[in-house]
């Protein structure tokens, strides 16, 4: 009788503790949601000192169930727009070592290029395409690097290698992009034909009729 007792004890305990966990977790993500939240009108008000703390107090919400891998590209962006380029490297590699996207090694060499540091921003930029060929963001991010070095011929090179893997992404500013590069080299016969095909493909776009209006009448 005694044993049964004890058995019903140990029942009670172990669903209490069960119980105290459940509410705990969510506990945590409901509150963990309210700070990005918080964090995400911060970001809009381009308040980012409030956004990044909102952001990195989400992070650190202890919660077994959801990823924080989007909370914490929110939590880098913050960290770029406040200049802190070497946390934001450093958070975007934290994202590396549990997921290899692209996207984020190529804020990580966005980072880093900010930070001035070319040789470790254009390793990041090319990573990122060799980690996922098909997503335009590593060709995007390392044309600019180029564009910034004033190496426009490989700028333009970049977008071309682009092209030809069929990006699934950014196809718009990759396609404006070989426009700007057109003109950085001065090939503006080019640029005018890359304006119209942008055109065509992007109606609704002003900046790209505008582009190809200057592009008609210069």
């Amino acid at each position: 009788m005694e044993s049964g007792e004890n058995k019903k004890k140990w029942l009670l305990a172990i669903v209490v503790v069960i119980a105290l966990i459940v509410l705990f977790l969510g506990f945590q993500i409901i509150t963990q949601q309210i700070q990005l939240n918080n964090g995400i009108d911060y970001l809009e008000e381009k308040d980012y000192e409030k956004a990044y703390t909102a952001f990195h107090n989400a992070e650190g919400k202890y919660t077994i169930f959801t990823s924080k891998k989007n909370i914490q590209y929110y939590e880098g962006e913050s960290l770029i727009y406040l200049g802190r380029f070497d946390e934001a490297a450093k958070l975007y590699q934290k994202i590396i070592d549990k997921h290899k996207d692209a996207r984020a090694y190529a804020m990580k060499g966005f980072a880093y290029q900010q930070n001035g540091d070319k040789e470790n921003a254009q390793k990041a930029y090319q990573t990122a395409i060799e980690v996922d060929e098909k997503d335009g963001i590593g060709y995007y991010y390392l044309y600019g690097y180029y564009v910034e070095q004033k190496e426009y011929e490989k700028a333009l090179s970049v977008l071309d290698d682009a092209e030809a893997a069929t990006v699934t992404s950014m196809e718009q500013e990759i396609a404006y992009a070989k426009i700007v590069a057109y003109e950085k080299l001065l090939q503006y016969d080019k640029a005018l034909n890359a304006a119209k095909e942008y055109c065509k493909q992007y109606p609704d776009d002003k900046t790209g009729k505008q582009e190809k209006e200057f592009l008609e009448t210069r």
